[in-house]
């Protein structure tokens, strides 16, 4: 049986280091830039009121995995004391179809989005910039 690799959201938040993510989604962007990696199409669904989930999927050829993310928003959680975002990242391998992770899609979106911010200023800020804006919500 294959063994699966089940990641909370502090052991994540633990493992995983800000300038070591800003490398791995640039390195991402660069496999979707060039093919070896695709994103399938986004399935969303309004869940009604103040909530939806939406699945992200695709696959990463030079690290052999293929996998999806769900994540669920329930905007009147924060009243019931709970998180409002929600959600598991589900990864296997493209070589057998073996399940090889289960991770804390909450934990793993705060970091991507970040990373995704510094990506974006590494690539496309004028080099001689003095002076930086940061503009932003939440985590």
């Amino acid at each position: 049986m294959t063994q699966v690799t089940m990641l909370s959201a502090s052991q994540i938040s633990h493992l995983l280091d800000m300038p070591s993510v800003i490398d791995a989604v640039a390195d991402a962007y660069k496999e979707k830039a060039n093919h070896p990696a695709t994103l399938w199409p986004m399935v969303y669904e309004q869940l009604g009121g103040e909530a939806d989930m939406d699945i992200r999927s695709g696959v990463l050829a030079s690290k052999h995995v293929f996998g999806n993310k769900l994540l669920a928003w329930f905007g009147e959680n924060a009243k019931r004391g709970l998180p409002e975002l929600n959600g598991l990242v589900n990864l296997y391998n493209s070589d057998t179809g073996e399940p090889v992770a289960v991770l804390n899609a909450t934990a793993l979106t705060g970091f991507r989005t970040g990373a995704a911010g510094a990506v974006a200023s590494r690539f496309l800020a004028n080099p001689n910039a003095t002076t930086l804006l940061v503009v932003g919500t939440g985590s």
